[in-house]
């Protein structure tokens, strides 16, 4: 019994982790994000946090597609979640940060 067929259809979550969580930012929760994507939440946080760390193509393929529906209904109603502003935010000032340390 060869298992290589199943994992030719896997690929690694690092691949899409920063869309994950910017789909998580966008949505709000967890729960919001899954029920969007049609992927489970515990897989969202498995892929957030990087255990077994493997996903299907579909799973995958479900999470852009719903990042990029959410996008687009964000720039149609001018809106962003207050979550993904604050990490924006803070993004902004640790870049900030950092570049105010580089004179040092």
């Amino acid at each position: 019994m060869s298992y290589e067929p199943y994992h030719k259809t896997t690929i690694d979550c690092y691949k899409i982790r920063p869309h994950v969580k910017e789909l998580v930012d966008r949505c709000g929760t967890f729960a919001k994000a899954a029920e969007y994507s049609l992927v489970g939440a515990n897989t969202l946080r498995r892929i957030i946090h990087g255990v077994n760390c493997s996903v299907q193509h579909e799973t995958a393929r479900r999470v852009l597609l719903a990042l990029d529906h959410r996008r687009e209904e964000d720039r149609k109603n001018h809106a962003v979640h207050d979550r993904l502003l604050k990490a924006r935010i803070k993004q902004a000032q640790i870049e900030d940060r950092q570049q105010r340390l580089v004179g040092y």
